[in-house]
């Protein structure tokens, strides 16, 4: 799902011949708006991915810390030991 969202902020963004939205002076503000491509959902798809590791990260811990603990990832044997 995450990536379809993802994928979705990018097309938004996409224009046909489009330029880096860095403008320089040689170029007219007007011409400049009509071809820049969008930067904001470019901005939301490296924050999603920036978020989606953290997420990641901590899963990861939160599973370390869980077999260190129990020696085991089974949930029937977690709910045995009570503790």
């Amino acid at each position: 799902m995450q990536y379809s969202v993802n994928l979705f902020f990018i097309l938004l963004g996409y224009r046909k011949g489009g330029i880096p939205p860095i403008r320089d002076n040689k170029m007219p503000l007007v011409e400049f708006t009509k071809k820049a491509v969008d930067p904001v959902p470019q901005a939301l798809v490296l924050t999603s991915i920036v978020i989606d590791l953290g997420v990641l990260a901590l899963m990861i811990a939160i599973a370390i810390r869980l077999y260190q603990r129990y020696k085991t990832f089974d949930i029937t044997e977690i709910r045995k030991l009570k503790g």
